[in-house]
Order: C-alpha cells, then sequence, then structure tokens
C-alpha cells in the first residue's frame, strides 16, 4: 500500500524552522517532518476549510443581507482558520492564542446576542455586557494565570451548549411552522453531529498517537498516511459542522424576526444558504 516511505524519525529535541516550541499543546502528527518551515502541515492545510466556509458565509450573509453580526460571525469563522493555520505551522504560544481565543469570541458573539433577544432594553445591556466582561475576564486568565488548554476547552463548550440550549427554546416559542421547525432541527443535528464525530476523532488522535505514528511509518506511508491525522479531520468535520451552525442560527434570525416568509434555505450539493426572496435586511 506504500507509495512512498516518511523521512526519519527527528529526535524529539530537534529545533525547527520557527524555533522550540512554545505552545502549551502539541499533536500526533511529527514536527517538520513533511516541511523544514511547517511544522504540521496536515494540521495546517486542513484550516484552509474554515477560510473558504467563512468565506462562502461572508459572501452570503451580504448577499442576503443578513446585517453585521453575521458579517462579524463569517469574518470570525475565518480568522479561526487562520489562527490555527499559523498555530499548527509554527507550534508558538501567541500563533496558539490566534486559533484559541477567536474561537471563543465568535461563539461569544451570537451567545450574547441570543439572550438578550426580545428582552428589555435594561436586560440587553446586561447580557452584552455581562457577555462582554466574561469573555475578557477568561481572555486575561487563559494568558496570564492559568494557560491550561483544559480550561479554554471548558470555557468554550459552555459557550456552545449555552448557545445551543437557547437557541433551541427559542426555535421551539418562535417556529410554529411544523415542517420548518423539522427543517430547522435537522440542521441543528447534522451540525452537532458532524462537531461531536470531529471530537470523538480528535480524542482517538490523542489516546492512540503512538499506534497512529507506527501504522503511518510501517504500513501506510505516504500519501495515504495522511488519512490517520485525526487532528486534521477534525478540522474539516468541525468546519463544516459550524458552517451548517451558522446556517442554522440565520434560519432561526428570520423567525425570531417575522421575516421567515421572506426567505429560503436553498441547497447546492453539500452546501446550501439562506436565501432572501424579497429586499428587506435584518436588523
Amino acid at each position: 500500500m506504500t507509495l512512498f516511505d516518511y523521512p526519519p524519525a527527528l529526535p524529539h529535541n530537534h529545533i525547527g524552522y520557527w524555533g522550540p516550541v512554545t505552545a502549551t499543546i502539541d499533536w500526533c502528527e511529527e514536527n517538520y517532518i513533511l516541511s523544514p518551515y511547517i511544522a504540521e502541515v496536515v494540521n495546517s492545510f486542513t484550516n484552509f476549510i474554515f477560510l473558504l466556509l467563512g468565506a462562502h458565509h461572508l459572501y452570503s450573509t451580504i448577499k442576503n443581507k443578513f446585517g453585521y453580526l453575521y458579517i462579524f460571525i463569517s469574518i470570525g469563522f475565518a480568522a479561526v482558520g487562520l489562527g490555527s493555520f499559523l498555530f499548527h505551522m509554527t507550534l508558538l504560544y501567541e500563533y496558539q492564542l490566534m486559533d484559541e481565543l477567536p474561537m471563543v469570541y465568535v461563539t461569544a458573539l451570537p451567545f450574547g446576542y441570543i439572550f438578550a433577544w426580545n428582552s428589555s432594553k435594561k436586560l440587553k445591556w446586561i447580557w452584552g455586557l455581562g457577555t462582554f466582561i466574561t469573555t475578557l475576564l477568561f481572555t486575561y486568565i487563559y494568558i496570564f494565570i492559568y494557560r491550561n488548554p483544559e480550561f479554554h476547552q471548558f470555557f468554550y463548550a459552555l459557550l456552545n451548549f449555552g448557545l445551543i440550549y437557547k437557541t433551541f427554546n427559542v426555535a421551539n416559542e418562535k417556529v410554529t411552522d411544523l415542517k420548518a421547525k423539522k427543517q430547522i432541527y435537522k440542521i441543528l443535528i447534522l451540525a452537532f453531529s458532524l462537531f461531536a464525530f470531529g471530537f470523538l476523532i480528535w480524542n482517538l488522535d490523542f489516546v492512540f498517537c503512538p499506534n497512529l505514528i507506527f501504522i503511518r511509518r510501517n504500513h501506510l506511508g505516504l500519501p495515504f498516511g495522511i488519512l490517520t491525522e485525526g487532528h486534521g479531520w477534525w478540522h474539516i468535520f468541525t468546519g463544516f459542522g459550524i458552517y451548517y451552525f451558522i446556517l442554522y442560527n440565520q434560519l432561526l434570525c428570520t423567525w425570531m424576526h417575522d421575516m421567515q416568509d421572506q426567505y429560503e434555505l436553498v441547497w447546492f450539493g453539500i452546501f446550501a444558504e439562506v436565501r432572501l426572496k424579497k429586499d428587506k435586511k435584518i436588523n
């Protein structure tokens, strides 16, 4: 099955082009094996899925007049991919933050918005300011006090589960058409399933890392060994999971603003957009 052998393993203390590893986490892909200039080639270039899908959402958001919130979300989606590319390319701590912090910020935006929605002006300010201060506090703690990636993962998961919980409740309240409700829930289930499956592969990559490296080097070789880079698959499945989750939120947003009759979900292959049928903007 092997077409090409992997290059010889580098010593554990090897220092690559970008200098010593300063990130608080390293991955199963062997560093600088495939390129002297890119620490983790597969983990780096699989981030292009975030850039491409983020660009598509940005174009669709502007074309279909979804407003500034989704413009920021789309840009943040792409920014996660750029930060993650730089992180895996260099394994430097400053680029690790460019990967991890945008993940939090792009989730905090819709989190604050959905919890403030349909509230009094005072509560909207409380939710908006509270989300901002909490996120700022997390950033300070994570950078200066407790640099544990599990802390980041916990806070990020908390934001996501809170967002899913609230949007689910809003959908139950606002979406009165049974067919539309099933459609919205199907997209939510699809998004969550892709994210969860990617997370499973990521964890298997951690647990079985030595075994995976052995299989790549002794049985698969190149290019087939690339298919066993679990963190790269995490990027791909997570990218599509976020893509569909944004679609889910956009569909729900049309119902939240009583504009569901002016929008439709249009599929083209595995991609889709919530398309405007009439020229009216969601504020």
